[in-house]
């Protein structure tokens, strides 16, 4: 609560909002929806009411579904104040259709320049202006398993693709479901992750995150789609249009060995004991760190209690005691500097050591809209049809050509 105290001491507004002289209502469209996620909305949700604003929340099931909303509304000429999500590509679209906030005011009476690592600050930017606050750093490329459901097999956990592939081999045998995906489209783009790091390694996917058509359209990506393919058969038949809460839960409840999700899959393990009753490593064949900012995107408006609201808000995301205590619950990693390793556990300390050692990439969902719609278009595509492996490949590539 100091850093907050002294942003509003330094931006001279303190005595405004304390005292009331305006309604800071900000109406925050979201899709935390998970347990992790939900807590540490909260904790954004505390900090910001115990500085006099009150909350307002319009829930989503996805991403895409939120930002759809947020532009509807803007159009409409009510908008919601922020809007969360990865920050990135799809954020840009914002600010390119000349629907974002400039927060330069904010920025410069809260020093965030020296807040944020630089990379992350960038992800809060638009051509140079910030246009949203990062809060999370998360790590995507993650691999769940029931160790009960590996030790009842007699199998050991995977490290190398050969080792996944006969572990798959083996779980199919004794009965399970040895891969749980669900039915969405970017489920399957997130197990795909784990598909070009076997198939190509942290170059590799960062060349085809970027665009590069050499290496979209290469050898290489045919043996991902072929290796893909090949996963298809062990997963259930009850995967169409299967939630992703619902799919982790059978991994949680020993139906399943294996799921690819993100840190937000942790908080349905609940009082199971992570290192004995399950485990989440990242791409246990890859050194790579698959890496999104996740946070806040403002959007313009010309009202001034809206604009009050979002300075207010503003200064309860970027204070670092809430941000980490926020990260904590989430089981993820804060965006701000100066973070202690020691205040995090299980999931979030192995993705800060990964991160310390390992090559970090920019995740697809970070991207560009044209970029992250045709890799997501093509994946379920491939995954739910009849196609082979090179025209899996020649379709994506013709799609990032198109976009």
């Amino acid at each position: 609560m100091k850093t907050i105290k002294r942003y509003f001491a330094t931006a001279g507004i303190a005595a405004m909002f304390l005292s009331g002289s305006l309604y800071a209502e900000t109406d925050v469209s979201h899709n935390w929806n998970a347990e992790g996620e939900a807590a540490a909305l909260a904790v954004f949700k505390a900090t910001y009411e115990s500085l006099g604003g009150t909350w307002k929340e319009s829930a989503f099931p996805s991403t895409e579904d939120s930002q759809a909303s947020a532009k509807t509304r803007f159009l409409g000429g009510d908008p919601p104040m922020v809007v969360q999500g990865v920050l990135g590509g799809s954020t840009a679209d914002f600010a390119n259709a000349g629907m974002s906030a400039d927060l330069s005011a904010y920025a410069a009476a809260g020093n965030w320049d020296e807040l944020y690592p630089a990379g992350l600050a960038a992800s809060g930017k638009h051509n140079g202006t910030w246009v949203s606050v990062p809060v999370f750093v998360d790590t995507v490329n993650w691999l769940f398993t029931n160790k009960s459901v590996l030790d009842a097999a007699g199998i050991n956990e995977p490290n190398s693709w050969r080792d996944f592939i006969f572990s798959l081999q083996a779980l199919k045998q004794h009965g399970v479901i040895p891969l749980a995906i669900g039915g969405e489209d970017w489920q399957e783009t997130v197990a795909f992750d784990h598909i070009l790091l076997a198939a190509g390694g942290a170059d590799f996917y960062e060349r085809v995150m970027s665009g590069d058509l050499d290496a979209i359209g290469s050898g290489t990506m045919v043996d991902a789609f072929t290796k893909f393919s090949f996963i298809r058969e062990f997963t259930d038949e009850g995967k169409a249009g299967r939630s992703w809460n619902d799919t982790n839960n059978l991994v949680v409840s020993g139906k399943a060995a294996y799921i690819f999700m993100g840190p937000w899959a942790t908080g349905g393990y609940g009082e199971m004991e992570e290192g004995k009753d399950w485990s989440c490593r990242l791409t246990p064949w890859s050194e790579a760190v698959a890496a999104l900012a996740d946070g806040f995107h403002f959007l313009k408006s010309d009202n001034a209690g809206d604009q009050e609201a979002q300075r207010l808000f503003a200064a309860a995301l970027t204070d670092p005691d809430t941000q980490i205590e926020a990260a904590a619950a989430k089981g993820t990693l804060p965006a701000v500097k100066g973070a202690d390793p020691a205040k995090f556990s299980g999931c979030a300390t192995k993705a800060v050591s990964r991160m310390n050692s390992g090559k970090t990439v920019t995740h697809w969902n970070a991207r560009s809209s044209g970029l992250k719609s045709a890799l997501k278009d093509t994946v379920t595509a491939f995954w739910n049809g009849d196609m082979s492996a090179a025209e899996g490949r020649d379709a994506l590539l013709a799609a990032v050509k198109s976009n």
